[in-house]
């Protein structure tokens, strides 16, 4: 493999990623979408979480607003520029991008268990506890501790156990998480649109064992910010350039959304905590291109202001390599030091 072709295939916006597809080719995807993979998962995910859909549209809803205004803020770039306006719409989806079924594909006959996971863990820690206090219920109920023995309950716990431990064999949690695409949600960039798949949610909500609501704000706006970070003007009315944002690397484009999601949901914490939780619960499965953020700054530094000018930087020369951002990074960290005043581009 060629080094351009390994950079090309590195594009965040690459032709083989389902959210770089034109108007037409969306269009012909939709006609093609419900395969069985889709109705079997789509089916079972009603079953164990009913009204999941309308959780998610409801959620969406009340906090897209919300979510955009805080991205205004710490992003400081425009969306109208005069009499200029570029409008972001957010649609709720059924089915699955490709990617996601493909490894769905792989886990049929496990629907119930994982979609279930929730269910199963606390069998396993209920039965545990239950083993723990057994003595000290026969005492006090005077030897009618109830219908099933120690040694039962013992039986159910390692029943739970092994449940569990046939998905972390299987490695499910860390296969329909460690996508290298964004599949929960996605910024088709050349509509533009946000598209928020909810069964997909509501799987991975169920599999991370966070609510749905919660994560549905995660997704919102982490895709929210690929919208802002690509369309919204700075101060020199310049945005940044589809084609150059499509060939950025992965780690540079989901990064960006990535650091803006992290910030965002710690300034939600006092309203919404879940939404840190979900996101952290989250991180913690996913692969190195969205964890990259996380060695841009650190917790002491201003790592706002460190990261949107760097940003603007990648933005205005069209940076596309990852190594070149951080680069940037590393430079306007050590301009920030020492300096009381904001930190100026160029």
């Amino acid at each position: 493999m060629t080094a351009m072709t390994a950079a090309k295939e590195a594009a965040w916006g690459h032709e083989g990623r389902h959210y770089a597809a034109s108007a037409d080719d969306v269009s012909r995807a939709a006609e093609r979408s419900g395969g069985t993979v889709e109705n079997r998962w789509t089916l079972a995910l009603e079953q164990a979480s009913p009204g999941i859909r309308d959780s998610v549209e409801r959620t969406y809803k009340q906090w897209n607003t919300i979510l955009r205004d805080y991205l205004r803020t710490e992003t400081a770039l425009r969306l109208t520029v005069g009499g200029e306006s570029q409008s972001v719409p957010v649609k709720l989806v059924a089915g699955m991008p490709k990617r996601f079924a493909e490894v769905m594909r792989e886990f049929e006959g496990l629907e119930w268990l994982l979609l279930n996971r929730p269910a199963v863990e606390a069998a396993k820690s209920g039965t545990e506890f239950m083993e723990s206090y057994y003595d000290e219920v026969r005492v006090t109920k005077r030897d009618q501790a109830g219908l099933a023995n120690v040694t039962e309950i013992h039986r159910v716990h390692e029943t739970a156990k092994a449940w569990l431990e046939t998905l972390e064999d299987a490695r499910v949690v860390d296969r329909i998480i460690g996508i290298e695409e964004d599949v929960l949600g996605a910024y088709f960039f050349r509509l533009p649109e946000i598209r928020l798949y909810w069964v997909v949610i509501g799987i991975c909500a169920r599999a991370l064992g966070v609510s749905a609501d919660a994560l549905t704000i995660v997704v919102l706006t982490h895709e929210l910010a690929h919208a802002y970070t690509h369309l919204r003007r700075d101060i020199d009315n310049e945005r940044w350039e589809t084609e150059k944002f499509a060939a950025a690397d992965l780690r540079i484009v989901e990064g960006l959304a990535q650091f803006y999601t992290q910030v965002i949901c710690q300034r939600l914490e006092p309203r919404m905590p879940a939404a840190l939780k979900a996101f952290m619960a989250l991180l913690d499965k996913q692969n190195d291109a969205y964890k990259t953020h996380c060695k841009w700054v650190g917790n002491d530094e201003r790592g706002g202001e460190i990261v949107r000018v760097s940003m603007i930087e990648c933005r205005s020369r069209g940076i596309t390599a990852s190594s070149d951002f951080t680069k940037a990074i590393d430079r306007y960290r050590a301009d920030v030091r020492g300096r009381k005043g904001p930190l100026k581009h160029g």
